[in-house]
C-alpha cells in the first residue's frame, strides 16, 4: 500500500502552475517535499495576511510567513526540535526555500518569539474553519467518530493547594437538613448547563492544566500518564472536523456535548459515534433533540446487565476506528516524539498545528 507522501507526491497537484517546478530549485525535489508544497498551498489560501512594518529603526524584521512555513515543516518532517529545524534548514537548500529563508536563517530565539505570537494569535483554529468549510461545503458527513488521545509532556504537575479545614461539628454543615436553613436546592450537573450554554463558555471552564491522567487500554488494564488529552471529531473518511486540548484528567463525557454543538455549525451530519466513556443519558437526549442518532457503546449497569446496540447501530459502530486510525496517524507521522514546550497555549498551538497537517493532506488525497 502506497503512503500518503507516494500518492500526493506523485500527483499533479499544483496545477496552476505553468512551467516546470523542478527549475525553481537546485536540487531533485523528492516526493515528500512535493507533497509538503501540495500541503502548504493548500493551507495558505486560508491563511490570514502575515505582515510584519518595519518601524524606521534598528534592523528590518523578519517576516511571519517563512516562520510560519517552518513550523508546520517540524510536524511533517518529524523535526523535534527548533534547534534541529534550524540545522536541517541551513543543510537543506530545497527546504530552506520552500519556507521562504532568502539570505540569513535568524537565531533560535527569534523562532520561540515568533512561535509564541503565533500561539497567543490563536491562527490555527482560524486556519482550520477555513479549510473544513472549504472542504465539507454542500456535503453530508454521515458519521461523526469522537475519541481523545493521551498527550505526555515534561512538563511538572501543580500540586493542589490544601484547603482550609472546616469544623464538622455543628448539623448544619453536615449537608443534612435543618429547620434553620431548610432543604438545599439541588445543583445543577456540569452536562445539564452545558445544554443551556454556549460551547465556548463550557470549555472555558475545563481543566487546561497539565496533569495526570488514566486510562484502561486494550488490554483491560489502567495506564497513566501526564500531561494533556486531545479530543478529536473525525469524519468517516478521516477528515479532522474539530479538535481541543484539555488537561489530562478530564473525563470524555464532558466534551461530548460543546464538541457536538461546534461540530454542528460547521458541517451536517447524521450520527454521532462514540466509545462507552460517553454513555450518559443526558448526551442520549441531547443528540437526539438535534435531530441526529447518538451511536454510543453502552456500559455495564449497577445491577450487573451490559445492553447491547441493536444489530444496525453495531454495524455502524465499526466505522468508528477511523478516530482511532486518525489518532495513530498524528501521534506516528505529525506530533512531535517529546512535546518540550510548557502551558495550555503552547501545547494547544503545537497539537492543533498537526491536526491542521492531518486535514490538509486529507483534503488533498480526497481530491487526488
Amino acid at each position: 500500500m502506497k503512503s500518503i507522501s507516494e500518492i500526493l507526491g506523485g500527483a499533479q497537484g499544483l496545477l496552476a502552475i505553468s512551467f516546470e517546478l523542478q527549475s525553481c530549485f537546485e536540487e531533485t525535489l523528492n516526493q515528500k517535499q512535493k507533497t509538503f508544497l501540495h500541503m502548504l498551498r493548500k493551507i495558505e489560501e486560508h491563511l490570514p495576511i502575515l505582515y510584519r512594518p518595519y518601524k524606521g529603526t534598528g534592523r528590518r524584521p523578519y517576516q511571519y510567513l517563512p516562520f510560519f512555513r517552518s513550523h508546520l515543516a517540524k510536524f511533517f518532517f518529524q523535526i523535534s526540535t527548533t534547534t534541529m529545524l534550524i540545522e536541517r534548514l541551513k543543510a537543506d537548500p530545497n527546504l530552506r526555500q520552500i519556507c521562504g529563508f532568502t539570505k540569513k536563517i535568524p537565531g533560535e530565539a527569534s523562532f520561540s518569539r515568533v512561535y509564541s505570537y503565533f500561539a497567543q494569535a490563536n491562527i490555527i483554529s482560524a486556519i482550520h474553519d477555513g479549510l473544513t468549510r472549504e472542504t465539507c461545503e454542500g456535503k453530508v458527513v454521515y458519521h461523526i467518530c469522537r475519541d481523545s488521545t493521551a498527550i505526555s509532556t515534561r512538563e511538572k504537575v501543580e500540586k493542589k493547594k490544601k484547603k482550609d479545614q472546616v469544623p464538622i461539628n455543628k448539623p448544619d454543615m453536615r449537608g443534612k437538613w435543618s429547620r434553620k436553613t431548610g432543604k438545599r436546592e439541588k445543583q445543577p450537573t456540569e452536562m445539564e448547563m452545558q445544554i443551556a450554554e454556549e460551547s465556548n463558555v463550557s470549555l472555558e471552564r475545563l481543566n487546561k492544566k497539565c496533569s495526570i491522567g488514566a486510562k484502561q487500554n486494550s488490554k483491560g488494564n489502567m495506564s497513566y500518564w501526564h500531561g494533556y488529552k486531545l479530543h478529536l471529531d473525525v469524519s468517516d473518511w478521516g477528515y479532522p472536523i474539530t479538535a481541543f486540548v484539555t488537561g489530562a484528567n478530564v473525563q470524555d463525557c464532558l466534551l461530548a456535548i460543546p464538541m457536538e454543538k461546534m461540530t454542528e455549525q460547521k458541517i451536517t451530519f447524521c450520527y454521532s459515534l462514540m466509545d462507552k466513556g460517553y454513555d450518559a443519558n443526558q448526551i442520549h437526549s441531547f443528540i437526539k433533540s438535534r435531530e441526529r442518532v447518538p451511536i454510543i457503546d453502552l456500559k455495564k449497569r449497577n445491577n450487573g446487565f451490559c445492553p447491547e446496540l441493536d444489530p444496525a447501530k453495531k454495524e455502524r459502530y465499526k466505522i468508528r476506528t477511523t478516530v482511532e486510525r486518525a489518532n495513530s496517524h498524528l501521534k506516528d507521522n505529525l506530533i512531535p516524539k517529546a512535546i518540550y514546550v510548557k502551558g495550555h497555549a503552547k501545547v494547544s498551538f503545537v497539537l492543533l498545528s498537526a491536526v491542521l497537517c492531518l486535514a490538509a493532506l486529507k483534503t488533498l488525497q480526497s481530491i487526488c
